[in-house]
């Protein structure tokens, strides 16, 4: 796979990473001044750096492509039934879409920031 840096200032500063379908959001469980990725089996929930105050460059790959280096701030698996891997957001905007081999799929997020990443790295295995 083919590592590729996306620049995007979406509406919430949120993005979902999700198996297509029925996914359930984790809404409740999102936290920001805790977390920036709140997960449920079928969905992540990724915060980003505030919309008006600039971009955020999503780099999206391999996990070890992507890795920067530095701790995870998740680490985990998603359920991805239809074998695709969707990173949208809340306006329903297609950021990425990625074909997997299994229906379900390891996901690793790297935040250059755990309050304000400009930077955000999701590794998919």
């Amino acid at each position: 796979m083919m590592q590729r840096i996306v620049e995007i200032r979406p509406v919430n500063s949120i993005v979902f990473v999700h198996g297509s379908g029925d996914f359930d959001v984790p809404s409740k469980s999102f936290e920001p001044k805790v977390s920036l990725v709140a997960a449920s089996p079928s969905c992540l929930i990724v915060g980003l750096f505030p919309e008006i105050d600039g971009p955020t460059q999503l780099h999206i790959g391999a996990a070890k492509d992507v890795d920067p280096g530095w701790p995870v701030a998740f680490a985990g698996t998603i359920e991805t039934p239809a074998h695709a891997l969707i990173i949208d957001t809340v306006d329903e905007e297609l950021v990425h879409r990625q074909d997997v081999p299994s229906t379900t799929t390891a996901i690793k997020i790297w935040l250059s920031d755990h309050r304000w990443p400009e930077h955000v790295f999701i590794g998919i295995d």
